[in-house]
């Protein structure tokens, strides 16, 4: 197998450093991936920070790798899907972060399912129920709570328009991603006639800037209840 000299993974690493982070106030005594982390400051969780800086760190490096490589688009196609992912996964755990953090008991009781259980050895076996010529059993009804982590996208991203968490501009966008994030699924992308575009990584990454300011301010409003 080929691979790259020493120098030449140096090189390869120090393009890829040059676009890693888009600030201009970037203090380069720092390294990237706490920079990336300090992005989350405001969350009290210590490990949340650390798997959210990396995921962030990782998404923007292959960003950058594919930028030094400078493929064809049919060589980029795994860069682009991995940032979408990335993005996309970094801006649901903040999504459900929060919500559990604010209004878990809310959400769960607002979105808690009903369901029916039998209830067994309520009648002999000789007795049956009939209703509108069908057998029907005895059931009790059962409240499930709804798991914010189970809980559809949509569901979630309008819960945090109606709660201030977000906005209507930055729910839409994050569901049009989320969209684009399950085009990971083979059948599905079949299906749309789905094919990755870089600019799509690219509004993933300006989108998660924006996600990760409106929770920001969220939680300093918060602050004290």
């Amino acid at each position: 197998m080929m691979k790259l000299t020493k120098d030449e993974k140096a090189k390869v690493v120090l393009c890829c450093k040059r676009n890693l982070i888009s600030d201009w106030n970037y203090d380069e005594a720092e390294y990237p991936n706490e920079w990336f982390k300090n992005l989350f400051s405001f969350l009290g969780n210590e490990a949340l920070k650390e798997h959210l800086g990396e995921a962030f760190f990782q998404a923007r490096f292959a960003y950058t790798l594919m930028q030094t490589l400078s493929l064809p688009m049919g060589k980029n196609k795994g860069f682009v899907n991995f940032q979408i992912i990335q993005y996309a996964s970094i801006c649901e755990a903040l999504l459900n972060y929060t919500i559990s953090m604010f209004f878990k008991k809310e959400f769960e009781d607002k979105y808690a399912a009903k369901k029916f259980v039998e209830i067994k050895n309520a009648l002999s076996n000789k007795t049956a129920i009939t209703y509108d010529s069908k057998q029907a059993v005895l059931c009790t009804v059962k409240t499930e709570k709804a798991q914010i982590s189970w809980t559809t996208n949509p569901t979630k991203a309008e819960f945090a328009l109606e709660k201030g968490i977000l906005t209507q501009n930055t729910k839409d966008r994050y569901c049009a991603l989320y969209d684009l994030r399950n085009n990971t699924h083979i059948l599905k992308a079949t299906e749309a006639k789905y094919y990755p575009k870089i600019k799509e990584a690219s509004e993933a990454y300006e989108l998660t800037f924006q996600f990760i300011a409106e929770i920001r301010a969220f939680f300093e409003s918060h602050q004290h209840e």
